[in-house]
């Protein structure tokens, strides 16, 4: 996969990242410090109210202007202020298991 290719789709553009701090105790009870990252992709999110005003500013410019800094700042806080993690899929996660244990992978 090519750098700036949506993990998701494998087709679309990453336009931006955000990445968000997470944390969780690990089975012997100690706090690990990480980040999960939230992908804005041309592609999946063009239809997200939150999403589509990033998406097709890039569609219509193609890279952002310094012109247009505080439009697109704008169009970025509220794709950030609404963006979230995805939910892993559980079923995904069963079937790469199951995949992994017969050697498929």
């Amino acid at each position: 996969m090519r750098a700036g290719t949506c993990p998701r789709c494998r087709t679309g553009e990453v336009l931006a990242v955000l990445r968000l701090p997470r944390s969780w105790t690990n089975t012997s009870g100690s706090l690990v410090r990480g980040t999960r990252d939230v992908l804005l992709c041309a592609r999946c999110d063009a239809d997200d109210p939150l999403a589509g005003p990033v998406v097709t500013y890039f569609a219509v410019h193609g890279r952002a202007r310094p012109e247009d800094a505080a439009l697109l700042a704008a169009c970025l806080l509220r794709w950030i202020d609404g963006a979230r993690p995805p939910e892993p899929d559980e079923r995904a996660l069963r079937a790469e298991t199951e995949a992994w244990h017969r050697g498929d992978l």
